[in-house]
């Protein structure tokens, strides 16, 4: 089911453009989502997009989820998604190596943000050490999400 708050917390970053927040909005309506926001968002046209912006607030309050974050938090919620991602295996650990060191070139690159960007160039030059770096992203993506209290 489409999390309101998460779509939300992409915007902010940049990771989903406000003109996709009508077809989202869309999607969660047909999920069983409702709230009189949400089908405003719904019949919105993808030229609305700063009224989109707006009341994707209105959502998330009338659905009673946690307020959004400001953009430093949500690129941290964001990493730590990948992170995520990482860990279960959604995502190859190069792919998300590669998402994580992009986002964190919003932070300044914090130590652990720069050690995936260092690990993704590293895979990138060495074919034949790609499964042990591998298996170094995803120790350093445990690592992160439990650094970030996930």
């Amino acid at each position: 089911m489409i999390d309101m708050r998460d779509v939300g917390v992409r915007v902010l970053v940049g990771d989903l453009a406000s003109e996709e927040l009508p077809m989202v909005a869309a999607q969660a309506l047909a999920e069983g989502l409702d709230s009189p926001s949400l089908r405003e968002l719904a019949g919105l046209s993808r030229g609305d997009y700063r009224e989109a912006r707006e009341l994707l607030d209105q959502v998330v309050h009338e659905l009673g989820l946690p307020e959004l974050p400001d953009e430093e938090q949500a690129v941290w919620e964001v990493v730590a998604s990948y992170a995520r991602r990482v860990v279960s295996g959604a995502i190859t650990p190069v792919d998300g190596a590669h998402a994580i060191a992009a986002f964190g070139g919003s932070l300044g690159f914090p130590e652990p943000l720069a050690t995936f960007a260092y690990l993704a160039d590293l895979w990138e030059d060495n074919a034949a050490e790609r499964a042990q770096l591998e298996q170094e992203i995803e120790r350093e993506a445990e690592a992160l999400l439990r650094d970030v209290g996930d």
